[in-house]
């Protein structure tokens, strides 16, 4: 026998399933080769609607206040729903709000999920993003009344339809053996820690039996990641999974910021079976300091805490070229640019290139004037870029700051900010060193763009 499913889309007052209500459903229950019966209907969810949800879904305070409370449609969606498979896209957050609103009605709901950006992500890898309109769009899907239930679950249907065209093993549709997740989960760890695991992207954290972080990784859905670290598909499986006895996670909203935690976190725990990232190999930066005489020094350098860089290099060779041709076009001293070492006046002045201030033939005070020049031309030239993602939540985005080449730390805001400028970002970010791992990291994000 066949599975049946009952492909969902809601509409709420917020992100929180805790919190906030729902306001709009529809069900399209579908028998894995076409669509056999449908459902929608507004709910009056007994609070207010905030401005900008009105905004983004056209559902006002007005419509939804004759509409049918969630006690009064909650048969029906029990009825539709029995004995099929909860489709939805970004499934945990539309399951979790009817499951919450049942369980106010002291009513347990479970049904069996399936995340249709999972699905999209294992039959059509690569893409940039699999948000519902972004995957729709990429795949010729015309998604219509965008941000309302039903136009939603028709959009969803229809990227459910064509992974299934996919499936040639039909593994979506054959009814799933009842053994489930429990056999290959560690002995140590509660099913219910797993079970409660998000699908989202995040980094998520091991912990053996006595609360130490043996093992740090990083995800796009956690969930997913984590069970393929027991069960071995993909080769992600771990020889240490018997002495993991919880985990935690932090959501990140964007797979690049999973990324830049993932790496700061694992240098400051350093857990004993993290391999890579451990020790910071560092990223050349030039930076600059004033000695005893009041001379201002460049000099290229591996990232420290105590330095504050003004860029930063791809590799050493990348790092002295351009040293050099600071020098040549801001006759700059090869010795207090920190390329020579011996005593006395540098070669760049014998070769009058240098104007003499290594010998104290030039004044100190025009010098170090054309050092901040020379600096001043670096913050035009150099990189500096606000990257906007997805956020955590319903409502909310991220932003990862690089300023003048070098990364700044990232944070969140509300999607009703819009933010366009360095200095607005960096209300919102919490700062983050800049690595040598974090320059590897955001060299391989900015090829992917390309």
């Amino acid at each position: 026998m066949m599975r049946r499913f009952a492909i969902i889309d809601i509409e709420t007052t917020g992100s929180y399933s805790a919190t906030h209500g729902i306001t709009e459903i529809a069900i399209i229950l579908h028998d894995g080769e076409k669509e056999t019966d449908r459902f929608e209907t507004l709910i009056n969810p007994c609070t207010p609607i905030i401005p900008f949800v009105q905004r983004l879904t056209g559902i006002t305070n007005e419509m939804v206040a004759d509409a049918p409370k969630f006690e009064e449609v909650a048969k029906k969606i029990w009825e539709l729903t029995d004995g099929a498979v909860f489709v939805a896209h970004s499934v945990n957050f539309d399951y979790s709000f009817i499951r919450n609103a049942f369980k106010s009605l002291g009513a347990e709901y479970r049904r069996e999920k399936l995340c249709t950006v999972r699905l999209s992500r294992k039959f059509f890898p690569g893409h940039s993003s699999y948000s519902l309109g972004n995957i729709c769009s990429a795949l010729g899907i015309k998604a219509m009344n965008r941000h309302r239930a039903m136009g939603d679950a028709e959009a969803t249907k229809l990227l459910f339809e064509k992974c299934l065209e996919q499936d040639i093993e039909s593994a979506v549709t054959k009814p799933k053996g009842k053994k489930g997740n429990i056999s290959v989960l560690p002995p140590l760890l509660p099913k219910e820690t797993f079970e409660n695991l998000p699908e989202k992207a995040g980094v998520y954290y091991f912990y053996d039996l006595h609360g130490k972080i043996i093992y740090i990784g990083k995800a796009v859905n956690i969930k997913s990641r984590i069970y393929s670290h027991f069960t071995g598909k993909g080769n992600y499986k771990l020889t240490f999974t018997s002495q993991i006895a919880d985990i935690k996670y932090k959501l990140c909203g964007s797979e690049l910021i999973a990324l830049l935690l993932e790496s700061d976190e694992i240098k400051k725990h350093f857990p004993i079976y993290n391999q890579a990232q451990k020790f910071d190999r560092g990223s050349y930066v030039l930076a600059d300091y004033v000695d005893g005489k009041g001379i201002k020094h460049l000099t290229l350098a591996r990232n420290h805490k105590k330095l504050q860089p003004h860029t930063s290099f791809k590799s050493y060779t990348a790092a002295t070229e351009f040293m050099k041709e600071l020098m040549i076009k801001y006759d700059l001293c090869a010795k207090y640019c920190n390329v020579q070492s011996s005593p006395g006046a540098c070669y760049n002045y014998h070769l009058k290139k240098c104007k003499g201030v290594c010998c104290d033939k030039e004044d100190i005070t025009v010098y170090n004037e054309r050092v901040q020049q020379a600096l001043n031309s670096v913050y035009s030239t150099s990189e500096t870029k606000i990257i906007l993602d997805e956020g955590r939540e319903f409502n909310e985005r991220s932003v990862v700051l690089i300023e003048n080449g070098i990364y700044k730390g990232f944070g969140y805001f509300s999607s009703e900010i819009e933010i366009t400028s360095p200095e607005e970002a960096k209300e919102y970010i919490e700062p983050y060193k800049h690595t040598g791992d974090v320059q590897r990291i955001l060299n391989m994000w900015q090829h992917q763009q390309q």
